[in-house]
């Protein structure tokens, strides 16, 4: 029982042990998946901050170059216009030149024309070609600053293109690094999301290790009550035991006194047969048989009070075996008979109990003496009673 009660607290040690193990490896895990998490949530959250920078900054040059699309469509409106204003001014030139020839041709007329003719006109003639070289000059000047326009509207159209051309360049590289941005999102929301999955695992196996630990404390409080009435039990049975000793140390002495006397009986009977042979050989008087007889009969007398059945020894030996029910102790349950080792009485023999030759009970021998045996009371239906027959 005690090792039985050791084996059981190692195996509850054992398990405490185990599920205290468990319970930091399954904290430590936690932990470390928390850690993990926080840094991709970190992570996350900077990516995020990065992105909504550059898609700030990708909308900043997209703003502006939506500010330059309108520069250059303005630019290209007003090259349209200086276009126009050129071939107005390229057509004022080409009238003023056909002009001039008109005029040349006329002052060649006039040459030939007579000399009173020629004089009259030569005055308005002169004034008119200078208004004529005047306006030829003005429209060269502006055609001039129209092609200097030109010019620098081209140079600023070229550098448009470039910064436009370095725009897209920009533009692409955001968009690349945009989509390196949506990629490393996906993969950091994967991750995030297989994180998850594994928190979510994690706590379903600590939900069912915590239930795992809530069955072994309550097997382990049953134990606990089951070895607390076990050791109640034990200290019951104990202290059975003890009672059970000291009432075989009874029963043992209340034997030997037994026994003793019965031997000092079977003493004195055999005393008085070689006395009464002695007299009935030797031709002794009748008053000394008579003496002899009454000492004969007296063993009985004093046996019988005394609850005790004086055996022959040659009537013992002979079967089938049978005696007499000497005393009855219903406190401990057993009976002590009159046959013993002289009658081959072994301990686990079985014997029926007799009275008026009707069975009553049933014993089985756990003690032998010499003459006596003290026997377990199995079964009766009738309580066994001291001079009862067994057989």
């Amino acid at each position: 029982m005690e090792k039985k009660i050791k084996f059981i607290l190692m195996g509850l040690g054992g398990i405490l042990l185990i599920s205290i193990i468990l319970n930091i490896q399954i904290s430590a895990s936690k932990r470390q998946v928390e850690q993990e998490r926080n840094n991709l949530k970190a992570e996350n959250s900077s990516l995020s901050q990065k992105v909504e920078e550059s898609q700030q900054k990708a909308r900043r040059l997209e703003e502006k170059l939506n500010s330059l699309n309108k520069d250059l469509e303005r630019i290209s409106k007003e090259k349209e216009d200086f276009q126009r204003k050129v071939d107005l001014l390229s057509k004022e030139r080409e009238d003023l030149t056909e002009k001039l020839k008109a005029e040349k041709e006329k002052q060649i007329a006039l040459a030939k024309a007579p000399e009173e003719q020629k004089v009259v006109p030569s005055v308005p003639a002169d004034s008119y070609w200078a208004g004529i070289l005047k306006a030829k000059t003005d429209l060269e000047l502006q055609l001039e600053n129209i092609r200097n326009e030109l010019k620098g509207v081209r140079i600023s159209n070229e550098q448009l293109q470039r910064e436009k051309s370095s725009l897209d360049l920009d533009i692409n590289n955001l968009t690349r690094e945009k989509q390196e941005l949506e990629r490393q999102i996906e993969y950091t929301k994967k991750l995030s999301d297989s994180l998850t999955v594994d928190l979510v695992r994690e706590k379903n196996d600590k939900m069912q290790l915590q239930d795992v630990l809530k069955t072994v404390k309550s097997e382990n409080s049953v134990l606990r009550r089951q070895l607390s009435g076990l050791s109640s039990r034990k200290i019951d049975l104990e202290r059975k035991i003890q009672g059970l000793q000291e009432n075989k140390t009874t029963l043992e002495r209340r034997l030997n006194e037994m026994e003793a006397l019965l031997k000092d009986q079977i003493t004195n009977i055999n005393n008085l047969k070689q006395q009464f042979d002695t007299l009935h050989g030797g031709g002794k008087i009748e008053a000394r048989a008579g003496q002899e007889r009454e000492s004969v009969e007296l063993p009985p007398i004093v046996v019988r009070p005394q609850e005790t059945f004086a055996p022959a020894p040659t009537q013992e030996a002979a079967p089938p075996l049978s005696g007499r029910v000497l005393a009855v102790n219903r406190e401990n349950n057993f009976a002590i008979i009159d046959l013993g080792e002289d009658a081959d009485v072994n301990v686990g023999r079985t014997f029926q109990v007799y009275r008026q030759d009707k069975p009553i009970a049933a014993i089985e021998v756990i003690q032998v003496r010499k003459e006596i045996s003290a026997c377990d009371i199995k079964r009766e239906s009738t309580p066994i009673q001291i001079g009862d027959t067994v057989k």
